[in-house]
């Protein structure tokens, strides 16, 4: 299984430093907004990645950040604090808003069927380890304390701009030093940020105040991961100079840290940047009240590589509905044929004679799913995948009224493959086998009335009879071959 590694630029193998386990850190929200869908994506390709490395048999330690302090959200709360009047407590009033927005990430994810991580640390949990961590750099010499700020040296640094690939006397050209900072070189970074009046503040030992953003993920990922771990992710934009500065860090006290580095295309909409001035901003809650269904976002995202861009636009979501479409109703007509268990004697039949070719016919997805998947996550491949065996399926099932015990087990084989390896994606299709309490032999009744109605040309009372069936959650087909129906998506 190869991945591409973002640091050396080339893919390659993915060998855990523990045999079977693989320790796994992305950079998660800082909380002080309601969550997008750009969010959105990068946590659920990271949860796509987690899931597939759990199918391959790996044991995953995942850890996800909380910046829950940071200038951001101080500016919210100062924003908030202005309206409550002189009396409001700024700290207080920071608090608040990093609870309400962690909260509406937490419902959203949930919404979204992306998983928790096993460990989800936050920042202000962290702050004294992240003291002894500054300390350590100080004493090793990568670290300098400067009227009560401290920032790491990056002319102490060894090889830094390797993971964002930039020449360090490049990245200085231009580069100045803001009014109140004492650094020595425009490039060097802080790691601790002396106090303002009013904002938190820690104390310690070059006086109170508050970390610096990049210190926390090289403290807490040592600290859960150890000094070395497999996977570092995140979004493309945080490359330079937030994970730079993070190998910078880790490095200059003297740990090795991430092997493989993976991060995340960007999202546009409309070929244009999310942004409220734009009046194109996406919040999660807002895409699922409108869509309902999270499996459309998730398909629109599989669409691209995970390295890729991928630009947002209604069309496209409307395209993802239809592949949803198409699941639903494959596996509603298998559902009607009668479900053959995995244990059941024409399950087993498939083992012999014909029936081993079938089944054969049908594991070759499997192996092109893994395939796809093993060569750097191809999701987009995975996918086309699935709906081969979608195709592949139906055309075992077309024309044809009366099946064979082998043939129900073969498109049940089918079905559960099918909703096993969408799992991989958090698509759970498993739930459209029964969704909606629909009495069939009701359907049944009121479909030949209409066929009744329509022989005897009755259309008022054909048209009547499809409006209730609609109403009952029912699409019908007319085809050549008769009148088919499925639940409504």
């Amino acid at each position: 299984m190869k991945t591409y590694n973002s640091l050396t630029r080339k893919k390659e193998e993915l060998i855990p430093i523990k045999k079977d386990h693989i320790g796994m850190y992305v950079c998660g929200p800082t909380v002080y907004d309601e969550p997008h869908i750009g969010h959105a994506r990068s946590a659920y390709i990271f949860d796509v990645v987690r899931r597939y490395l759990e199918y391959k048999g790996y044991k995953i330690t995942f850890v996800r950040n909380v910046t829950d302090v940071d200038d951001k959200i101080i500016n919210k709360a100062k924003e908030g604090a202005r309206g409550q009047g002189p009396g409001s407590s700024l700290i207080e009033a920071t608090k608040e808003i990093s609870k309400k927005y962690l909260d509406a990430y937490h419902e959203d994810m949930e919404s979204l069927g992306i998983r928790k991580p096993d460990r989800e640390p936050k920042a202000t949990e962290y702050i004294p380890k992240m003291i002894d961590f500054i300390e350590l750099l100080i004493k090793r010499g990568a670290a300098y304390e400067a009227d009560n700020d401290v920032y790491f040296d990056i002319k102490a640094a060894k090889g830094y701009g390797k993971l964002s690939n930039q020449n360090l006397d490049k990245m200085e050209i231009g580069a100045r030093i803001a009014p109140g900072e004492k650094k020595k070189d425009p490039l060097d970074f802080a790691l601790w940020k002396k106090a303002k009046e009013g904002e938190p503040s820690w104390p310690s030992p070059w006086g109170p105040g508050r970390p610096g953003w990049h210190i926390e993920c090289s403290v807490m990922s040592s600290d859960i991961l150890g000094d070395e771990f497999d996977i570092h992710g995140g979004g493309i934009d945080l490359i330079f100079p937030h994970h730079e500065n993070e190998v910078a860090q880790s490095e200059g006290a003297g740990k090795r840290f991430a092997r493989h580095w993976i991060h995340n295309g960007l999202l546009t909409i409309n070929k244009e940047k999310m942004a409220k001035s734009l009046g194109n901003f996406i919040t999660i809650k807002g895409f699922l009240k409108t869509r309902k269904d999270p499996d459309y976002l998730k398909l629109f995202f599989l669409a691209a590589h995970y390295a890729s861009p991928i630009d947002y636009t209604e069309d496209k979501i409307e395209e993802a509905k239809k592949e949803k479409e198409r699941f639903r109703i494959l596996l509603e007509k298998i559902g009607k044929l009668g479900v053959q268990g995995p244990g059941s004697p024409a399950r087993l039949a498939l083992k012999g004679g014909t029936g081993r070719v079938q089944e054969k016919n049908i594991e070759e997805f499997r192996e092109k799913f893994e395939s796809a998947m093993d060569d750097d996550f191809n999701m987009p491949l995975a996918l086309a995948t699935l709906f081969d065996l979608v195709t592949y399926t139906n055309k075992l099932m077309h024309g044809k009224d009366k099946f064979t015990d082998a043939e129900r087990a073969a498109m049940s084989a089918a079905k559960d493959m099918l909703i096993e390896l969408s799992g991989v994606f958090g698509l759970d299709l498993s739930k459209e086998m029964s969704a909606g309490e629909i009495d069939e032999l009701e359907v049944k009744r009121l479909i030949d009335d209409r066929n009744a109605g329509r022989k005897a040309k009755d259309f008022k009372k054909a048209d009547e009879i499809r409006k209730k069936l609609s109403d009952m959650g029912v699409i019908l087909e007319d085809t050549k071959d008769g009148t088919a129906w499925r639940r409504k998506g």
